[in-house]
C-alpha cells in the first residue's frame, strides 16, 4: 500500500480528529467593548505610587546599611532596590499603556461622574455590607467582646447575608468552624484569642 492510500485512508477514519475541519472559530470569537475595565486606569497609578515609594525606601535602607565602602550590589539591601525599581519601571509601562486604551467610564464627562461611578463599579453594595461586617467585628474585638461571641455572630451573619437561606443550617456550619478554630488554634498550637 502506498503512502497516499495510507494517508487517505486515515483521514477519511479519523475525520473528526482534524480540528481545521470541524473547529469554526468565528463562533469562538468574544468582542468586548472596552479593552479594561473600569478603574483599572486609576489602579495602575495607584500601583505606580505604592512602587515609587518602596523603591525610595529600598534605597533609603541601602545607603544606611553600615558598609565601609558605602553601598555594594552584593549587599543584602541591593535585592529591595531591585524589585521595587522593577516594579516601578512595570508600573509606569503599565500606565502609559493603560492611557491608550478605553473603560466603561471613558464616554462619562466630568471627573465626580467618573469617580462615583468607578466607585459603584469597584464596591458593589454585598461588598460594603460585607466590609462594613467586618469593621464591625474588628470594633467588637477592640471593645472586649468575647472572641468566641463575635465570631460565631461574624460567621452567622456572613453565611446568612451571602446565601439568603439556609438560616437553620449555617447555625450547624457557625458551629463546625468554631470548633475548627478552637480545636486547631487553641487547643493544637495554643494561640491565646482575644
Amino acid at each position: 500500500m502506498s503512502d497516499q492510500n495510507i494517508n487517505a485512508q486515515a483521514q477519511t477514519e479519523y475525520e473528526d480528529l482534524n480540528p481545521a475541519l470541524e473547529v469554526n472559530t468565528d463562533d469562538l470569537i468574544v468582542v468586548k467593548e472596552h479593552s479594561l475595565e473600569a478603574g483599572e486606569k486609576v489602579f495602575s497609578i495607584v500601583l505606580l505610587a505604592f512602587g515609587i515609594i518602596a523603591l525610595y525606601l529600598s534605597i533609603e535602607l541601602w545607603f544606611k546599611i553600615p558598609l565601609r565602602r558605602g553601598p555594594r550590589i552584593a549587599s543584602a539591601a541591593a535585592v529591595p532596590v531591585f524589585v521595587s525599581g522593577l516594579w516601578v519601571l512595570m508600573a509606569a509601562w503599565t500606565v502609559l499603556e493603560n492611557f491608550k486604551l478605553t473603560t466603561p467610564l471613558s464616554n462619562i464627562s466630568g471627573i465626580g461622574r467618573k469617580i462615583i461611578e468607578a466607585i459603584k463599579y469597584a464596591l458593589p453594595l454585598n461588598v460594603v455590607i460585607m466590609l462594613a461586617a467586618i469593621v464591625a467585628y474588628s470594633a467588637a474585638l477592640l471593645m472586649r467582646v468575647s472572641f468566641y461571641i463575635a465570631t460565631s455572630v461574624f460567621l452567622y451573619f456572613s453565611m446568612c447575608y451571602l446565601t439568603r437561606k439556609d438560616f437553620v443550617k449555617n447555625i450547624l456550619w457557625t458551629a463546625i468552624v468554631m470548633a475548627f478554630i478552637v480545636v486547631v488554634f487553641r487547643l493544637l498550637f495554643s494561640v491565646v484569642f482575644p
